[in-house]
């Protein structure tokens, strides 16, 4: 059993077009990245291993992560968008709150 937080590429590894990528949380679908990309052979670079201060910044928050598109993953993209939606509308109910 991985205690790895797990992040997941949208859309999946196949995508070989402009396009734009998104990087999520895959257990809250909190959103962390987004980039414009020409494939997907390039977005996992783009959005995470080639971008250290992520990388620091991500690990120091989460501990150890695991970046996986998300056809290597058993989620579905509308599991990820409905976690998404739950994880943005906390995120402006606790802003309201705090204001």
């Amino acid at each position: 059993m991985s205690n790895k937080t797990l992040l997941v590429i949208t859309p999946g590894r196949d995508v070989q077009r402009d396009c734009l990528f998104n990087l999520l949380v895959a257990e809250t679908g909190e959103h962390l990245a987004s980039h414009f990309c020409s494939c997907a052979g390039f977005a996992k670079s783009d959005l995470y291993s080639g971008q250290q201060e992520r990388i620091d910044e991500w690990e120091k928050r989460f501990g150890e992560v695991e970046v996986k598109y998300i056809d290597e993953t058993n989620i579905s993209e509308d599991e990820l968008i409905k976690l998404n939606k739950e994880w943005y509308k906390s995120t402006i109910e606790g802003s309201e709150v705090s204001a």
